[in-house]
């Protein structure tokens, strides 16, 4: 396996601390993370998927 780069390593560990600084910020400004249990989906199944309608030209 070969070796990484040590600028890919500088970017991961760069993203890995501002990932860490803005998780501690929206949990200090007293946001919450909410956990969805494994087999749940976030979508409500009331409304149904979301469509993206990209023309609106009609057949």
């Amino acid at each position: 396996m070969a070796k990484k780069n040590n600028s890919d390593e500088v970017v991961q560990n760069s993203l890995r601390e501002k990932i860490i600084a803005e998780t501690e910020a929206f949990l200090a400004s007293g946001k919450k993370i909410q956990e969805i249990p494994t087999g749940m989906s976030g979508q409500n199944a009331q409304t149904g998927s979301r469509h993206i309608r990209i023309s609106t030209k009609k057949d």
